[in-house]
This record gives structure tokens, C-alpha cells and sequence, in this order.
């Protein structure tokens, strides 16, 4: 019994090192970053200011930097979501930026002015939506995640919405079906998309850092993520940085969505049904229509069904942790799953009068927003 123990608690540490270091491999960009100057009120800079960025969703700390002598910080590597950044330092007030967004690919520049005053006082700002690009030549369009779910999509194929960036032709088809090949007849399905004129098939098309493309022919993909596991992607023009190589035209650059620490789900069904439908203009002109005609002498529409359902589901994942002895003891290993973000947290339930104390604590981000792993080991205090 021990044996077999064993053996499940080393493919459980094995599955998680392998999403763990799976970000590695990876050539395309799908982060994003941080950047900015601490400043005081005379436009002095700040430095040894402590920079913490945590997650608005799942309220983690993600990192914590320390201003420069120029008052500079950089925080790089940061997964697609919206972040509340605190800038704390001594004689100053502490500043919270909130919702900020951080896109794939992008280094969004926050510069912040810090007020004198007592520190335990809070100025809370909620930062803009929107932030021009100022750290980068690369000419891109990102098309976030609700852009994804929210806009009318023929058989709910992301593809389509790429020719919402600027500079963009396309010549697609009517039915823009999911996969390499349509259900209708078994024709290829050809991504025809023209990026600043560039040929069709000199488009590069990566899902969380993998290239996703057809090398065969370089006009189909090979993955096509459902537009709810979507949080962005982002469509470079122009000007591309070193790892957007192997193509001269467009790189479509798609990250899925993380989860969160609570439950959550949803239900969908899009219908497209004949009934919602006008005839057209030749059947109604046809003097013997090809499906006859009803109980008042109308031409009889042609009949098209098309039910597209489906679920979403998210949220923490557990596992059990087996100690040394191969048993379940007090202690366990609590592992949250969220999305492809996993957090270790080594819990004790210590005897009374005895607290709980961090032993050894670790943030491995070998991730580019693809898996992060969190260590924190916690023993009792003697």
C-alpha cells in the first residue's frame, strides 16, 4: 500500500514541475509588463519606494520591487489580468493604483506621484483603461476578451475578429467553420487574412506561446480555442520585436484565460434557425420554389438549424499530500488550481498554544504567463 502511495504522490509532483517549466519552451511573448518612475510632489525622484503587485482577481502578491536612484522600477513577466499596484516609502503617503490592466505582449507605463504625509494614509486611484504605448515600436491591435464573447461571431470562430484590427483584408469564407477542415463538404479551411498586404500565408499564428500554424501549406491552424477560454490576443502589424521572427506578415499572439480562487461557470446555446430568417429575393421571385410554398402562398425559406451550446467552468482544484511515511497525516498540501496557475501551501494544525510559522517560502515564475508555481512550507512554533 505504501508503494502505491508513493508512486501517486510522485505523479502529482510530476504533473505539477511539468506545468511549472512548460512556459519555458516557449518563443513567443505572452506576458506582459510593468514599468514606471516614483516621483514626488516636485517631481523629485523616489527612490527605495516598495513596489507590490498584486492580483485584483485572486488577490495574490504577485511581485515586489524596489524603486532604483533614478526612482525607476521595472516589473516584467507579469500574466494577462488587471493588477492594484502600492507604492509605499518613508514620509509619503501610500499610493494604490487599481485595475491596472496589464496586455499581452505590451509594457504598460504607470508613473506615479506620491504625496508627503503620513504613510498609514491611503490614496487609492483607479487607473485608465486605456494607456498609450510608449516603450515599444511595435505596431499592434489587442482584442480582449469580452471583445471575444460579447461581438456577433459566425459559428463563434475568433479568427473573424482579427479583421477588426486596422490594416487588415481578408477574403474568408461565408462559414467560417472551427478546425482544419469544414463539416459541410471536407474543404480545407483556408485563413484568408492579409496583414498590411502581406500574403495570407505569411501569417504566424501562436495560442499561449505555441505555434499553432499549419507549416505545410501556412494558411491553415491547427488550434482554435473557444472564444470563452479566451482572455486576449493580440494582432502586431509592424516593426515586430526579436522573438515575433519566422513570418514577414501578421502574428496573432492568443493567451486563454486564468481561473480564479471561487467557483464560477456559465451555461450558453447561440441558434441560428430558418424562422429568424427574411427569404431572399430569388427564391421569392421563383414561380415554383424549391420548397414549395405555405398555407399562404409564400415561398417556403430554406431550411438551416444551427445550435451551438455548451459550459464554462472554473476554479480552485484540490489534492491530497502524502507525507514521508507514505500516510495522510494533520498536514496537508493544498493546491489550488487556477486556470494553469497552481499555489502550494504546505498547512499544519498545530496544538494549542502553538502558532503557525512560514519555514521557507518561494515564488518560481518559469512560467511566461503559461504555469507559476508557488512553495510556501509553514511548521509550528515550539
Amino acid at each position: 500500500m505504501k508503494s502505491h502511495v508513493q508512486i501517486l504522490r510522485a505523479l502529482f509532483m510530476a504533473l505539477a514541475l511539468s506545468l511549472s517549466f512548460a512556459g519555458v519552451v516557449c518563443a513567443q511573448e505572452i506576458t506582459g509588463s510593468i514599468v514606471g518612475t516614483v516621483k514626488d510632489a516636485n517631481d523629485a525622484a523616489v527612490s527605495g519606494a516598495t513596489v507590490t503587485v498584486t492580483d485584483s482577481g485572486t488577490k495574490l502578491v504577485v511581485r515586489t520591487v524596489q524603486t532604483n536612484d533614478d526612482g525607476q522600477y521595472a516589473v516584467r513577466d507579469l500574466a494577462v489580468t488587471t493588477y492594484d499596484i502600492s507604492v509605499e516609502a518613508q514620509n509619503f503617503k501610500k499610493h494604490v493604483e487599481s485595475k491596472v490592466q496589464v496586455d499581452v505582449g505590451r509594457r504598460r507605463n504607470l508613473d506615479i506621484t506620491l504625496e508627503a504625509g503620513n504613510i498609514a494614509e491611503v490614496v487609492t486611484v483607479a487607473a485608465s483603461p486605456l494607456a498609450v504605448e510608449l516603450t515599444t515600436s511595435t505596431v499592434s491591435t489587442v482584442i480582449n476578451g469580452d471583445q471575444a464573447r460579447e461581438l456577433s461571431l459566425n459559428n463563434r470562430n475568433w479568427v473573424q475578429l482579427i479583421t477588426l484590427a486596422p490594416g487588415v483584408s481578408n477574403n474568408l469564407a461565408d462559414q467560417v467553420y472551427v478546425g482544419t477542415t469544414s463539416p459541410a463538404d471536407g474543404s480545407v479551411n483556408l485563413i484568408n487574412i492579409s496583414v498590411n498586404g502581406a500574403r495570407a500565408a505569411q501569417n504566424t499564428y501562436t495560442v499561449d506561446g505555441a505555434d499553432v500554424t499549419d507549416r505545410g501549406s501556412n494558411l491553415t491552424i491547427q488550434a482554435y480555442p473557444s472564444v470563452d477560454s479566451i482572455a486576449e490576443f493580440q494582432v502586431q502589424r509592424s516593426l515586430f520585436a526579436a522573438e515575433s521572427g519566422r513570418s514577414g506578415g501578421g502574428q496573432i499572439n492568443v493567451v486563454t484565460r486564468s481561473g480564479g480562487d471561487k467557483f464560477h461557470g456559465s451555461l450558453f446555446e447561440f441558434v441560428r434557425n430558418e424562422k429568424l430568417n427574411a427569404n431572399d429575393f430569388i427564391t421569392n421571385r421563383n414561380p415554383n420554389p424549391p420548397f414549395g410554398r405555405d398555407s399562404n402562398g409564400k415561398a417556403k425559406r430554406a431550411p438551416f438549424r444551427y445550435n451551438d451550446y455548451g459550459f464554462t467552468v472554473g476554479g480552485p482544484v484540490y489534492f491530497p499530500h502524502f507525507d514521508a511515511t507514505g500516510n495522510l497525516p494533520d498536514r496537508h498540501l493544498l493546491k489550488r488550481f487556477y486556470g494553469i496557475d497552481i499555489w502550494f501551501c504546505t498547512m499544519h494544525k498545530c496544538p494549542a498554544g502553538r502558532d503557525a510559522v512560514i519555514l521557507k517560502s518561494s515564488d518560481q515564475s518559469h512560467r511566461s504567463a503559461v504555469s507559476q508555481l508557488h512553495l510556501q512550507q509553514i511548521t509550528c512554533s515550539n
